[in-house]
């Protein structure tokens, strides 16, 4: 597996200021590009802080873009919680470690297939319902 980072020859501030600014294109704005925003928060703000900027971030873009059904809650939460639990020094070194598990299957050795897909999960966080997510 390989996860695209379209943004990658983007400073960190440059990609925020343009993800912030909805002047990414959207084609720029990838999975891992979602990582990325979520890794950058999270070590420059508190969890709380980090998990409502991306969320917010998120939402804002989306509708920018014109697709403001596409923001998905627990699926959102979910990443901004797994990537706390690292602490490799770079988010590429994180991309380096961890490629081969950032993708769907690791959402749903929490949560069942059924239950992220669901109306529910993707307006409000759901706990999971398979296991519990590992503690940060």
């Amino acid at each position: 597996m390989y996860v695209a980072i379209a943004s990658a020859a983007m400073s960190d501030d440059a990609f925020l200021a343009a993800f912030n600014n909805c002047t990414l294109p959207g084609s720029w704005f990838r999975h891992g590009d979602h990582l990325r925003l979520a890794w950058i928060q999270l070590h420059r703000h508190p969890f709380g802080d980090a998990l409502a900027a991306v969320r917010e971030g998120i939402r804002n873009y989306a509708t920018h873009n014109g697709m403001p059904n596409l923001f998905h809650e627990t699926i959102t939460t979910a990443w901004v919680k797994l990537l706390a639990t690292h602490h490799e020094p770079t988010f590429g070194q994180f991309i380096s470690e961890n490629e081969h598990r950032l993708n769907l299957e690791l959402l749903h050795r929490f949560w069942t297939p059924e239950l992220l897909a669901s109306d529910a999960a993707r307006s409000s966080w759901l706990p999971p319902d398979r296991a519990p997510l590992p503690a940060a």
